[in-house]
């Protein structure tokens, strides 16, 4: 096993400080255990080192004080050759105000087939954390240790507070993950390596150093995009090269997380830091555009205030210990739409207050908890589009809804479908959909965007460019009504003909699949075939309880009183079903619904599913 090496040549020895921990027997099954939650003797109680990503634990064995931190094992392996690169060309490196400068290579301590632990002596407390910050440390000493690790070859953009450790006579860096090799004898860093240097040097400076003005950058050809990057330019108008996507990406960056002129207790570069662990991907740059967009439209006062909620967030999931990314995911994502819907909401219910309902009827059953869930869900969905839009500059866009959600009725196995999208999305914008979509589902709300559409065409544009399944045209609904408005596609595609509503539409013609989710549907196409085709007046009602309100003005009041029942037993039969419908024997149940359902049809005049 190889051994843990501190500013020491590859094979050159254990540093004194590992004491060898990494070749101790037993050691891969502490580590196990603490990550577990059950240490024991090895488990360290340090309020000081908190990691909420639950990544990274402070641990001790056989006397040793460690720190693990797990990875994928191809990328443990990965990040422990960058080190030990790193080490070797730093070697005897020294600089003026951090001394000699030390590399901490990790030992790896394999877990499982797929992770493993890169394994360090525990250090004491990070620069970003010390007391003094910069207090005996010029910004010329600060650009200087930067181009001289650059100057050997070493392009570190993790050569920051956080990941340095100053002791008598040295410094000791650590968290090679994100370093590039380069040729020795360079001199001029990545724009985004500069970006990193200098929010978390001006961070703990507690203003801004502008590095940025005073270290030149590297023309020419830059790595590809990033992760980050990438997200961002789904949300930019089209046609931007990279490199104005990442010039872009930059700024907001840099106005999101530079110190403020008069800077307050919450730390914007820790912060923003930490939503790249907590939050999923799109979320994670929505943090950073909002908080940009934030500062420079409303004010430091404004922005200041967000950065102290999420701070009290982070503050408060420490001090229950709880490293569960969750319970700092849900409400982190409520803080950011709340405060980005905020000029918008002045009246209405806080997301936080529709939330906590959602939660209390996630376990209720029934046709009246299911409306109320389909009104909240609704509301909330409306909401967080909208103010995605308004942060993105993306409000060309028409939320449109369908599905049981659009119906008014949302059991508690289904999905909210809905779209954002326009004549020039005419397929949905789907970056801002995901972005939405991850949203929900922070709240625990599934959800789906226009990627799970139906592909059948049965109502047509007269050019063929536009089509929709008949049975969506029937649900499509923008929020805040109860009737049928499908926006911008009303416009692009005409109403279905007799001919279309009368006959079976192409999902049909597939044949009825005997389930109980089927046939909630099919309850449904029924109801809505009557009251599109029989009902006078327009626009014509969506959700399922007004359209049974019409029903004693569509058919006679028997086979209007069997429609209504259809469709409650159908939905009972859903909320009850098990999500894996049997591949073994009949339901039966199911088979007396769907045999209901082909004699009410029949009596009705309506098409429906062919039995297959």
């Amino acid at each position: 096993m190889a051994s843990l090496l501190c500013g020491a040549r590859e094979g050159s020895g254990v540093s004194r400080l590992s004491g060898g921990a990494g070749d101790s027997p037993g050691v891969a099954a502490a580590i196990r255990a603490v990550f577990a939650g059950d240490g024991g003797e090895h488990a360290l109680d340090d309020p000081q080192f908190g990691d909420v990503t639950g990544k990274v634990r402070r641990l001790r064995h056989e006397g040793r004080d460690l720190v693990a931190k797990l990875r994928p094992q191809a990328a443990a392996h990965a990040e422990r050759a960058l080190a030990a690169e790193a080490a070797r060309r730093l070697g005897a490196l020294t600089v003026d105000g951090f001394g000699r400068i030390d590399v901490c290579v990790p030992d790896l301590i394999p877990l499982d087939d797929r992770t493993a632990a890169l394994m360090s002596p525990y250090l004491g407390i990070p620069l970003a954390a010390s007391a003094d910050g910069l207090a005996d440390l010029s910004v010329q000493e600060i650009e200087d240790l930067l181009l001289a690790v650059l100057e050997r070859g070493v392009e570190a953009s993790g050569c920051i507070p956080r990941n340095m450790f100053r002791q008598s006579g040295r410094t000791v860096l650590i968290d090679w993950e994100d370093a590039l090799l380069v040729p020795a004898g360079t001199t001029a860093p990545g724009a985004l390596t500069v970006m990193k240097w200098d929010i978390a040097w001006s961070d703990l400076a507690g203003r801004d150093l502008g590095l940025r003005r005073r270290i030149t950058v590297r023309s020419g050809e830059e790595p590809p995009l990033d992760g980050f990057e990438s997200a961002l330019a789904a949300w930019l108008p089209a046609g931007l090269t990279a490199q104005e996507v990442r010039r872009r990406g930059i700024e907001l960056t840099l106005t999101s997380e530079l110190p403020a002129a008069e800077p307050k207790s919450a730390s914007a570069a820790r912060l923003g830091h930490l939503a790249e662990d907590v939050l999923p991907p799109s979320l994670g740059v929505f943090h950073t555009v909002l908080t940009s967009r934030l500062r420079a439209d409303q004010g430091e006062d404004t922005y200041a205030d967000l950065l102290h909620r999420l701070d009290a967030l982070t503050e408060s999931t420490r001090a229950n210990s709880g490293r569960g990314l969750e319970r700092l995911r849900r409400p982190w994502v409520l803080a950011l739409f709340s405060t980005a819907e905020h000029p918008l909401a002045a009246d209405l219910r806080s997301l936080e207050h529709l939330v906590v309902r959602l939660e209390e009827l996630r376990s209720v059953s029934g046709w009246d908890a299911a409306c109320e869930r389909a009104d909240v869900a609704e509301e909330v969905t409306a909401r967080m589009a909208r103010s995605a839009q308004a942060v993105l500059g993306l409000q060309g866009l028409e939320l449109i809804l369908r599905g049981s959600c659009a119906q008014g009725v949302l059991g508690r196995g289904s999905d909210i479908d809905f779209e954002l999208s326009s004549p020039g999305y005419p397929n949905g914008h789907r970056a801002l959909e995901d972005l939405v979509i991850e949203a929900l589902a922070c709240l625990g709300l599934a959800a789906k965007g226009s990627a799970a559409r139906p592909t059948e065409r049965d109502v047509v544009s007269a050019n063929g460019k536009f089509s929709r399944d008949l049975h969506e045209w029937f649900e499509l609904r923008r929020p805040g009504t109860d009737h049928h408005s499908p926006g911008w596609v009303a416009t692009a595609i005409a109403a279905p003909s007799a001919t279309v509503t009368c006959q079976p539409s192409e999902y049909e013609q597939r044949g009825r699949e005997l389930t109980a989710k089927y046939l909630w549907f099919e309850s449904r196409a029924l109801l809505a075939r009557l009251v599109f085709t029989r009902a006078a007046a327009a626009p014509h009602p969506v959700k399922l309880v007004p359209q049974l309100s019409l029903l004693h003005e569509l058919v006679p009041a028997d086979k209007a009183a069997e429609v209504e029942a259809l469709v409650r037993q159908a939905f009972a039969l859903r909320e009850a079903a098990d999500p894996t419908p049997p591949t073994i024997g009949a339901d039966t149940e199911v088979e007396q619904l769907a045999d209901r359902l082909d004699v009410l049809r029949r009596r009705l005049d309506l098409p429906g599913p062919r039995n297959l």
